[in-house]
């Protein structure tokens, strides 16, 4: 399956992919490997708390060469808050976050089922205009190393 773009280099629809698959397809140098790598760090925290979803969003998932960071949404609705608490405690410090941001290049969002609006956020662009996510199971991350 060939990612569709539109004009403005952003996803037409919201797609799911493998890990690998989404390695391949946006690890194309360097600079975007070591995002993907940061991002797995993460991607791994909140599935041991619970979570089973991340949607992937942001210029990361267009085809912009250098994105200067990578939007995760994670998928809250089944997270035990008290474990991330001790296993990730940064995320409910808004300053934390915020390092994290600066040093990992990780910009983190969450979403709940029932309130999904980060995520619907995240699916347009700064003019209003539609775009695709990249959706995926974490499940499928939780074998790969981030190093």
């Amino acid at each position: 399956m060939a990612l569709s773009f539109n004009s403005k280099g952003n996803l037409h629809q919201t797609i799911g992919l493998t890990y690998e698959k989404f390695k391949k397809e946006f690890g194309t140098n360097p600079h975007r490997v070591q995002q993907i790598s940061n991002a797995l760090r993460f991607c791994k925290i909140f599935y041991s708390c619970g979570c089973a979803t991340v949607y992937v969003g942001g210029s990361f998932v267009s085809e912009k060469k250098h994105p200067g960071d990578i939007d995760l949404c994670f998928d809250i609705t089944t997270l035990d808050e008290r474990k991330l608490k001790r296993e990730f405690p940064q995320f409910f410090d808004l300053n934390e976050i915020g390092k994290i941001r600066r040093e990992f290049h990780c910009h983190i969002f969450h979403y709940h089922e029932e309130e999904p609006i980060l995520l619907d956020m995240l699916k347009e662009d700064r003019e209003g205009n539609r775009k695709g996510l990249v959706k995926l199971d974490l499940q499928d991350i939780v074998h790969y190393d981030h190093k």
